[in-house]
């Protein structure tokens, strides 16, 4: 019998439910906690929030004393398939970015393998993708019919309000204070993916740190230059 010890990616305390602005989003988050959804299928577009998701719900599920790993496959790709073996023995499995493993043969066998396994001994996969599984790419057909036996959550991108909320809860955890106008102007002006607004807010830390400046709209324009 093969044996795989879970791999070791560590997850992002921050990742959790209670530090995501679930805006239009709610019925995701249910489902995500709920324990009777054996497989789910979630996907949106990239920087709407997948990762933090699929963390999120490994932390919650660690927090009910059940067994969890986080699979990125940006990561994992590189490696053999076989890496997935022995995953059917946690109780949730997530798997980020699955379109990655898309026309490799080797990996999609391991993943239907791997969704059989795990339905066979009761546990939980939760995949992520930025496409529906109607749309999925996979070359095999058995794991296509896999992607579509499952629940599928269309993850939505946040409204206005939730991004300038999101962004002003990400600034009170950094120090800063980030008025309403400023962070509209935030959204408007620059691409509204989180990791894109993340990254232009921490430069502002670090710019308003050095110049002991509080955030304004001309110093925004001034330590932004580079960045239209």
């Amino acid at each position: 019998m093969q044996h795989q010890i879970p791999l070791p990616f560590k997850l992002q305390e921050d990742f959790n439910f209670n530090s995501f602005i679930a805006s239009g989003n709610e019925l995701v988050i249910q489902s995500l906690k709920n324990p009777a959804e054996p497989f789910i299928f979630l996907w949106g577009d990239t920087g709407t929030g997948k990762t933090h998701l699929l963390q999120a719900t490994c932390q919650y599920q660690a927090q009910h004393s059940k067994t969890a790993s986080y699979l990125p496959l940006k990561e994992l790709i590189a490696l053999p398939a076989q890496v997935l073996t022995g995953m059917q023995t946690i109780d949730l499995v997530c798997i980020d970015d699955v379109e990655l493993a898309f026309g490799k043969p080797d990996w999609e066998e391991a993943l239907f393998d791997l969704f059989n396994q795990i339905r066979q001994a009761g546990g939980r996969l939760i995949v992520s993708s930025s496409s529906s599984p109607q749309h999925s790419q996979a070359a095999l057909n058995d794991l296509k019919s896999r992607f579509n036996s499952g629940l599928p959550l269309d993850l939505k991108p946040l409204s206005d309000e939730g991004c300038i909320m999101a962004l002003q809860t990400r600034a009170q955890k950094l120090g800063l204070e980030l008025n309403q106008d400023v962070a509209k102007y935030l959204i408007t002006r620059f691409p509204r993916d989180l990791p894109t607004l993340w990254r232009l807010l921490n430069k502002l830390d670090r710019a308003s740190l050095a110049a002991q400046r509080k955030l304004t709209i001309p110093f925004l324009k001034s330590a932004l230059t580079n960045e239209n």
